[in-house]
């Protein structure tokens, strides 16, 4: 709804939006590479011995995971934040409707790429929550007249009782 007001707003609105994930990201990384979270949860998938090189200040001190750090840097910026500014300036073109359908499928659409391209396995669960989706798409899309018309059910009239109609008739 900003984006279609204020169309000339999308780089100030994906700045933000990537200064908080960047803020929120760096603040677990910190915690976490640093052992600032005590037990288990720091560095959690790396025995003792690796976590000295792959944590967060191996990152920077070890030649061979440099490239990591810059695949890092890569996925922050390029395909992180210049994707945002791409999908803010085109969901401000789109109608809400429109908007609203194309965020909603996006799990959907995630699944199906998923299974199409890395073989992953989509069960009954899997098709019945896509099921769910594209009929809220199509509830929120369609309408009402039309939904009626296919379902085949009509409105109610509301009902007047006498007794009603006789007390409106009094006033």
């Amino acid at each position: 709804r900003m984006m279609s007001k204020e169309p000339d707003q999308a780089l100030p609105i994906t700045a933000t939006q990537c200064a908080v994930a960047a803020l929120v990201s760096g603040l677990w990384a910190l915690a976490d590479g640093t052992g600032g979270l005590s037990g288990p949860q720091g560095a959690w998938l790396l025995d003792e011995a690796q976590r000295s090189s792959f944590a967060l200040p191996g990152l920077f001190l070890d030649e061979s995971v440099r490239t990591v750090c810059a695949a890092a840097l890569w996925t922050g910026l390029v395909t992180t934040a210049a994707n945002r500014i791409a999908e803010t300036v085109a969901l401000g073109r789109l109608a809400s409707s429109e908007a609203s359908v194309l965020l909603a499928t996006e799990p959907l659409w995630a699944a199906l790429f998923a299974s199409i391209y890395i073989g992953e396995s989509l069960g009954g669960a899997d098709a019945a929550g896509g099921a769910l989706l594209v009929g809220a798409c199509l509830a929120n899309a369609v309408p009402k007249e039309k939904l009626l018309a296919i379902f085949g059910s009509q409105e109610a009239e509301p009902e007047v009782s006498s007794e009603a109609s006789v007390s409106e008739e009094a006033i």
